[in-house]
């Protein structure tokens, strides 16, 4: 079939609630051969649970799913595999301790029976092939674990590829990316449009879908308040406003932050081949740390944490010394920390949203060893009322929210330390909506405010030129630039690329 041709993915009249919440109701959406279709929303808006239908981890309370004109009933994961359905997540799915060979060989491998597996690896010929498709020069024998995060995300798609993938569904595939890495990516992904691939695009970066996708979609609360809309006739305007129902402006003015120096950084090396770095933050004040990926921006935001143990230098709260790598000490001293990975390092899964909220600040609410669950639950309603957490369901496990709520859960959980002197951030708003991203920078701008220094490590030059009253460039984990608020983000650009160079 020719490109465009018609539907070969499509959902009818979707609706999913669990309990007394209506996850979605009533959805529509098709995707087409040849073609990238966008999927937006606001952080629980209900994509998620879509997605998890179209690819067969949930089953719908109503409506059907359609693969190529016909209704088909999707059990599991395994089962859209088997039909094409290929989904590309965030979080990476591969084995890290194996070859590229070997997961590119996965799929084949798991399908194979009895003692000669072994012979349902495809040629290394046929599984260059599938890496060219994608633009990936790497060699067969390398340790995925020694790849890079763009890398893998096109090994995932040459796995696909393998698989003969008619339905690719990217879920934020470029969160974690630089910007040449997603460039790579987002040109694989037109190469497998134009190779009559349907590719279901999930993405909170608007001006990457304005750029690739053909049709868009936004859902909120539940419901299409865009439906298969072709991207030519759509602004960014229009699409905030569908995905939130308000325009939603950046911030612009942030108050002048104090004079006394709260958090003192001195001679501070990641390595021994690290040029130390030194900096002070003051109260009230907000210091970005600028760098692209790899830069080592979120490694020295985890050692001012006491997240990893740095090979030399100190951290002090007050003038008072932290123990070096030791996040128990630094929260006893007020030190907040936001993990770049919240999935990895920030929720408890498992744990409610109230439990995932108070784990910091246990010391306020346990009496004689016992916790008092009444402070607990108001201490935690009141922080998740403030940041807008949606759906504001506080008995849900902290894996039941979308990604941008479970961020959420980690800076509220952080905000209700005791004695908050000094808030770490890394990658504080990565895959979260707009409207959200604004309620983490009030959130942020609060917290100085009321005291607190804060910093922020970020790849996001927009963010750090909203909040920021001084920004720091990173390049190979130490700082070879300092600019004040007000600078052009034209300079900050070319102070990265100058340091990348």
């Amino acid at each position: 079939m020719t490109a465009g041709q018609g539907p070969i993915l499509g959902v009818r009249d979707i609706a999913m609630s669990f309990g007394a919440t209506q996850a979605v109701r009533r959805v529509d959406l098709s995707l087409n051969r040849g073609e990238i279709h966008a999927l937006l929303g606001g952080n629980g808006a209900g994509k998620s649970t879509l997605v998890k239908i179209m690819l067969g981890a949930l089953r719908p309370d109503r409506g059907r799913i359609e693969m190529e004109g016909e209704p088909i009933v999707l059990r599991s994961v395994k089962h859209a595999i088997s039909r094409g359905i290929f989904p590309i997540y965030q979080h990476l799915s591969q084995f890290p301790d194996l070859t590229v060979r070997e997961n590119l060989a996965a799929f084949s491998l798991g399908t194979a029976r009895g003692f000669l597996a072994h012979r349902a690896i495809p040629s290394d010929e046929t599984l260059l092939g599938w890496l060219a498709e994608v633009g990936l020069s790497v060699s067969l024998d390398m340790s995925c674990r020694d790849l890079s995060t763009g890398e893998m995300q096109l090994l995932e798609i040459a796995r696909a590829i393998g698989q003969n993938a008619k339905v690719l569904v990217l879920d934020e595939p470029t969160a974690a990316l630089s910007q040449a890495e997603s460039e790579v990516l987002l040109r694989t992904i037109r190469k497998l449009r134009a190779r009559n691939t349907a590719i279901l695009f999930i993405s909170h970066n608007l001006e990457e879908v304005v750029a690739v996708a053909d049709r868009i979609t936004v859902i909120r609360d539940g419901i299409c308040a865009i439906s298969g809309a072709p991207m030519r006739d759509m602004f960014a305007k229009d699409i905030v406003l569908a995905m939130v129902g308000r325009d939603v402006a950046p911030i612009t003015e942030i108050a002048p932050h104090g004079r006394k120096v709260v958090a003192g950084i001195a001679d501070l090396a990641l390595r021994k081949s690290t040029t130390p770095i030194s900096f002070t933050v003051a109260r009230g004040e907000v210091v970005g740390l600028a760098g692209i990926v790899g830069s080592g921006a979120d490694r020295i935001a985890e050692a001012i944490a006491g997240a990893v143990k740095p090979f030399k230098g100190t951290v002090s709260i007050d003038g008072v010394a932290v123990a070096a790598g030791c996040r128990r000490d630094a929260v006893a001293r007020g030190i907040g920390f936001v993990p770049t990975d919240r999935h990895a390092d920030g929720i408890f899964s498992v744990l409610g949203a109230v439990s995932n909220t108070s784990a910091a600040s246990l010391g306020r609410i346990v009496h004689w060893g016992m916790l008092r669950k009444r402070r607990e639950l108001a201490r935690a309603r009141d922080m998740l009322k403030r940041i807008g957490l949606h759906p504001f369901r506080l008995e849900f496990e902290a894996a039941d929210f979308s990604g941008g709520n479970q961020q959420k859960l980690v800076v509220a959980r952080n905000l209700l330390i005791d004695g908050l002197r000094l808030l770490v951030m890394s990658e504080p708003t990565r895959g979260v909506d707009v409207a959200a991203r604004r309620a983490i920078h009030e959130i942020i701008l609060e917290a100085a405010g009321a005291g607190a220094a804060v910093v922020v490590a970020s790849s996001d030059i927009d963010e750090l030129l909203s909040i920021c009253h001084r920004v720091l460039i990173v390049q190979e984990g130490t700082v070879t630039g300092e600019f004040a608020r007000g600078v052009e983000r034209q300079e900050i650009i070319g102070a990265l690329a100058g340091a990348a160079a």
